[in-house]
This record gives structure tokens, sequence and C-alpha cells, in this order.
């Protein structure tokens, strides 16, 4: 405490022995010391603490940003930023921000991540209800975190419940689904199939019609629909969707000379969503696959009866005979022939897929001022030695013919990207072109005098500072400059300091001289007994005590202290 107040007194000295242009000169050094030390703060603020995104900028959904904002806050690490949906830390501290996200185990966790932890914390003992019940709700945390990755969803709740009815194994499911789009757009009819689909998918044995999706900008529920001809009646819808889009796109870059065209389709198709036909015809002739033939002749003959019987009569000598009819003879001839025969069939069979484009309609909306700049692009070009700003105004004549000439080259680009319609009368045109008048946007207002200046000085105030400080310094410089020496502003040294001529006529001063030292006089000399005389006049004075103090300082010291006492 001593030293605080020996220290603050001698500042107090030292600023009570400073003069007024001193004083002044140490102020304007004090704050430009504060100055200079303020903008070093600021520029290793801004320059050397340099911050890097959190696992390299991906996007955290509000709630886990939340929980690392309260891990952060609770591990005392308060120098990160939330930007968007990114949160940002300096980089020399990634190692504590790491390690406080790890500790509070507020680390985004990847899809499917829950399930895995249910299966690590397993146990034996546990009843079989409990484990369903667990892998259930591990199951419905990572459907929910797949559906906050969707693009157009915020956030995602999902409740289940089951119910088992009399003594059948099977329950009947029931599952509600409340969903916070991002920004301020509802959801979209196909988005709500796409969620309501993937919720059925999800679920074994879970009818459409037992899901109930919630949209919380709107507060309206749906619940899904079993019908297949629904199912049909969407599929009709996607891919009369998707081929419009098709449409248009081609359409756009076709007609990107035209400036700011505005393009609209209407795409017509067919109502069958899938044909196959199978035609089977037979033959009139019948085809012979086998012949057989088969032939057969019999010929038989009878001998006459005649002699006695036995065998001497008949054999061992000639006998007289009777002459009478000859021996009966008969032939039988039998033929049979085997033919298989089958009839001709054809069997035809096609496949056509449905959905197919009958017709599409396209209508272009030029803009106004297309016309106007071929208006004056063709008048340059009949005119090369004139100045665009010479132009005429353009006449209805001339507007008309180019339009014209626009809507001929619009239909003549578009009708290549049209399919070819069956030979028939068509009564609709398939390109229509018209027109809109596109006015320029306003201007937005310009900022009045005093913003632009508080901006300006926003920006510029640090500069301004330090000119001020140089101005103050140069000023400072200048009226010490023009300030007199002390020899002038003070006459006390041309008066002799006010001491009386008679009473100090002489001073003795031999005993304070060397001896190797001469005598100091104004130019007159003793009577020779070593008497240094001078007269006591200002200028000679301070000539004389100046000489005195140089060749004998102890002298000096020794009269101005004899002075001071006689005093």
């Amino acid at each position: 405490m001593n030293q605080i107040n020996e220290l603050i007194r001698q500042i107090q000295a030292l600023v009570a022995g400073m003069n007024a242009q001193s004083r002044v000169m140490a102020v304007l050094m004090l704050g430009s010391i504060l100055v200079g030390a303020g903008f070093l703060a600021q520029g290793y603020t801004a320059i050397s603490v340099s911050k890097e995104y959190f696992l390299g900028g991906q996007s955290f959904s509000s709630e886990e940003l939340d929980q690392m904002e309260l891990a952060l806050g609770a591990a005392g690490l308060r120098e990160y930023e939330r930007v968007g949906n990114r949160i940002q830390f300096p980089s020399a501290s990634k190692d504590a921000y790491l390690k406080a996200l790890l500790d509070a185990k507020a680390m985004p966790k990847p899809l499917g991540s829950e399930m895995d932890e249910a299966f690590k914390s397993g146990n034996i003992l546990e009843s079989m209800s409990v484990t369903q019940m667990k892998f259930r709700n591990a199951k419905i945390k990572d459907m929910q975190a797949a559906l906050r990755s969707f693009p157009f969803i915020k956030e995602a709740l999902i409740t289940y419940d089951e119910r088992a009815e009399g003594f059948s194994s099977s329950k009947k499911k029931a599952v509600s689904v409340t969903i916070t789009p991002r920004g301020s757009a509802e959801l979209t009819a196909s988005q709500k199939r796409s969620i309501i689909t993937y919720i059925q998918k999800s679920f074994a044995d879970l009818p459409s019609s037992n899901i109930a999706l919630i949209d919380t900008r709107t507060g309206e529920a749906e619940v899904g629909n079993d019908d297949p001809e629904a199912m049909a009646h969407d599929q009709y819808l996607k891919t009369k969707s998707f081929h419009e889009q098709q449409l248009k796109r081609k359409a756009i870059e076709l007609l990107t000379a035209y400036g700011d065209v505005q393009v609209a389709v209407n795409v017509e198709l067919d109502n069958t969503l899938a044909e196959e036909t199978e035609e089977l015809k037979y033959n009139e002739k019948p085809t012979t696959i086998q012949s057989s033939t088969t032939k057969k002749e019999l010929e038989s003959q009878r001998s006459n009866a005649g002699g006695r019987p036995g065998t001497e009569p008949n054999a061992l000598a000639n006998r007289g005979a009777s002459l009478a009819n000859a021996d009966q003879s008969s032939t039988t001839k039998e033929q049979t022939e085997t033919e298989r025969r089958i009839t001709g069939n054809t069997l035809v069979s096609s496949k056509r897929v449905g959905l197919k484009v009958t017709n599409a309609m396209i209508s272009v909306s030029i803009p106004f001022s297309y016309y106007q700049k071929a208006y004056l692009h063709t008048w340059q070009l009949r005119n090369p030695d004139q100045k665009p700003s010479d132009a005429p105004a353009p006449k209805e004549s001339d507007l008309s013919q180019i339009r014209t000439e626009t809507a001929n080259n619009v239909k003549l680009k578009l009708d290549g990207i049209l399919d070819k319609l069956t030979p028939g009368e068509d009564t609709l045109p398939r390109v229509t072109v018209t027109e809109h008048l596109d006015l320029p946007e306003p201007l937005p207002p310009e900022p009045s005098f005093m913003e632009t200046s508080l901006a300006w000085f926003g920006q510029s105030w640090q500069t301004l500072a330090l000119l001020g400080l140089a101005g103050a310094a140069l000023v400072s410089l200048r009226s010490f400059a023009k300030t007199p020496p002390p020899s002038a502003a003070e006459p006390a040294f041309e008066r002799g300091f006010d001491i009386p001529l008679d009473d100090a006529t002489e001073l003795n001063l031999t005993s304070l001289a060397d001896d190797d030292s001469g005598p100091i006089s104004d130019g007159e000399e003793g009577e020779g007994d070593g008497t240094v005389q001078f007269r006591t006049t200002g200028a000679e004075l301070k000539q004389g005590l100046t000489e005195l103090v140089r060749a004998n300082p102890d002298a000096a010291a020794t009269l101005l202290r004899n002075w001071i006492s006689d005093g």
C-alpha cells in the first residue's frame, strides 16, 4: 500500500511540475496508447481467433443444437456461435468442446443408433413384453430421426398403439404422426402420401387406414386410404406431373432467348395402367400328323368228294373216275387306312405400358419488352449509320408483325418436343403464344442522409479517432514552436535578479576558485591581490555563473547555498 501511495505522490509531483503544453502532450500520448491497445485487441479477436464448424459444417436439427448448447453451457464453454443449423467454435479449443459434448452425450446420433443401443442393453432377466416394448421404442426413435432428415420436415413425433381382440394372436395397430414442416409452407399431397407410405412399410400388417397424419401448420389430420383405386389415381397424378415437369423444362431451355418467358404445360394420359392381350386362333384345315395303311389278302380252295374211302382204292391203283364238278376256290382282299389330324391354332400375346401421353398442350407468354428489343434490333440493322437513340417509336403494325413472327418461331421450336398424334382432326391448338407486360421492378428507397452518415461513422470511427489525435498533436507542436524561450520570457536575468548594486558591487570569489583557473572578471583587473571582481548585471552574472559552474561545480554549489541561507 505504501508503494502505491508513493507512486501516486510521484505522479502528482510529476504532473504538478509540468507546464500546460506538457500536460496536453501527456494526455494525447496516453489516449494514443489506449486507442492503439484497443485496435490491437480488436484485431486479435477478429483475426487471430479462428473458428471452424462442427463436423465440417454438418447441419443439425433444432433439438440436437439445443442439447449441444446445454452441454457446452454446463461445461463453461461460451466461445461457440450458432449459425443457422450449424455450430461454430474456436479451433484452438476444439478438443475441449468435443470432450464436453462426449461427456454430456450430446453428440449427434446416426440413423439406426437407437436400435443398436437397444441390442447392446439386452438383459436375459427381462420379460418378453419389456424387451418388445424397448425395441419398439428404439424403432420409433429411429423413424422420427429419419423423418427429420427429410428436407421438408422440421420435427416429427410418432405414437404407436396396439390392442388384442378376443383370443386371436393378431393385434389391431394404430399409428399417428405429427409433422412440423420447415418454413411457413404446409405439406403437399405428395409429401403426405410419402410419409404415410413410409410409416405403413415400417410396421408389419399395418393398413394405411390406421395411420393418421397431422400437419401442425394447418392443424388438419389426414388418414391413409387402402383403396386400390386410390393408389392407381396417385400413380396417374405422379406420372402426369412427371411428364409436365419434363416438358416444361425442355420448353424453357428452348425459349431462353426470349427473356423471362412464362410456360404452362398440361398433359393428358391414357387412363390405362397396363394392358395385356392374348388371342387364340384355329386354322380352317386340319393338319395330318400320322397316317398308316394295312392291306390283307386271303385265298381259299375246296376239293370235291369221290371214290371209296380208304388208302387202297385211292392210292395203290389207278381207278376209274367219274367226271364231275372241279374243286372250289375263293380269294379275299382287305385294306385298312388310319390317319391322325389336328386343328392348327395361333396364340397372340401382347403387353403395353399404360399411362401413355395422348396429348400435350403448352401455353407460352412472351414478355412485351422482347418485342421492343426486337424492333430496335431490326431498325438498327436497317440503319447501321445511326444511333439506337435515334430510332422512332414503334408502330402497332411493326409490333404486330414481330408478334406473328415470334409466335411462328415458338411453335416451330416446341413442335419438336411434342409427341405426334394419331391421324385425325385436331381442333385445339397444341401451342398457344401470348404476351405479358413486364414492368420494371421499383427501386428500393435510398437511405437518408442521417442513415448514411451514421453508417459511415460506425465504420470509420477508428480512423476518425486517429486523425483527431494526430491533429491535436500537430496543434500542440505548433503552440510549442511559438512559445518563447525561458530567457526571453523571464526578464529577471536582465534585471540581475533584483540584487542591489551597492550591496554586491564586489564579490570575493578567491576562495571558491581553483589555482589553475583564470580570474573571472568583466575585463577589468584588480590591484593584483587575486580578487575576482565582476558586475552583477543580468547577462554578465549569468555568463559568469556559467563559467564558474563549469570550472568548479563545488564552489558554485557552496555559493548558492550561502545565498539561500542568507536569504
